[in-house]
């Protein structure tokens, strides 16, 4: 590759400074050559690609039962990972056609993001003993995913779609920033219930190690929402192709992080 081109899938791409780089909704086809931009997109596809492996081997060596919400739901989770990642990679490396990659993106992202959800929710009878509010925590899930994810791939077809494509890229741009804000608030809540009924559920009753987990459960609710305020941040800022590239990796980590806690805080609490 030469200083102002690169070739990709047999195909010359022209090479672009990162201070012109064009980070928008409206860029359309490969990525342009610059080696920051093409490292990210290998970075950030390479780590959750080894997230997924890692966590497979995990849970089929960790459950003596391959059943229930919980395993299925982290699997499901895991691999929409890796999906959403590959899906970009096709989109924006090979420029595999539009429909194979947009619908390798959006299921992915479907199972990443409600699966995520639904990990959170198969642990929380643990700590929330009350039907109605668990029964709640579902509903909402459920909602959410009808409200968020049906306009937002649908969008996502339609601005795929050459003939298409520039007219609904408003529309793409304003269901993205009402859908990674509602996601976002889900799993705040949801994260707030865990600590909150955690407390409340142990009271006084907190020695040293359970003291330590509920610790680490806080910090790693913190971790969350750093995650997502960054990929929130970029969305409004329009930096859309940067916001993918670290879409999944944010995910693969905070998945890691849930399942580590979400784990040890069902060890403590049915000893």
């Amino acid at each position: 590759m030469s200083g102002h081109s690169g070739t990709v899938h047999n195909r010359t791409v022209p090479w672009v400074p990162l201070d012109d780089f064009d980070w928008s909704y409206d860029r359309k086809g490969p990525l342009p050559w610059n080696i920051t931009v093409w490292s990210l997109l290998a970075a950030f596809t390479a780590v959750p690609l080894w997230m997924t492996l890692e966590l497979t081997i995990w849970c089929l060596y960790t459950f003596k039962k391959w059943s229930g919400s919980y395993f299925w739901s982290v699997l499901l989770c895991t691999w929409g990972v890796t999906i959403h990642a590959i899906g970009f990679v096709l989109r924006f490396g090979v420029d595999a056609g539009w429909i194979l990659t947009t619908t390798l993106i959006e299921s992915g992202w479907v199972l990443m993001v409600t699966g995520f959800a639904l990990v959170l929710y198969s642990r929380l009878h643990f700590v929330v003993k009350n039907e109605l509010l668990l029964t709640f925590v579902l509903a909402m899930i459920i909602t959410d995913g009808f409200l968020f994810h049906i306009p937002t791939v649908t969008f996502e077809f339609l601005v795929a779609n050459d003939s298409t494509h520039a007219k609904y890229v408003p529309y793409l741009e304003t269901m993205h920033r009402v859908q990674i804000v509602g996601f976002s608030v889900q799993e705040i809540f949801i994260g707030g219930l865990y600590i909150y009924q955690t407390l409340k559920f142990l009271r006084g009753n907190l020695n040293r190690a359970m003291r330590r987990t509920v610790a680490l459960l806080i910090i790693v609710q913190i971790v969350i929402i750093i995650c997502d305020v960054v990929v929130t941040s970029l969305i409004y800022l329009d930096y859309y192709t940067l916001k993918v590239l670290i879409h999944s990796f944010a995910y693969g980590l905070k998945l890691h992080l849930e399942f580590v806690i979400l784990n040890s805080l069902k060890k403590h609490i049915t000893k």
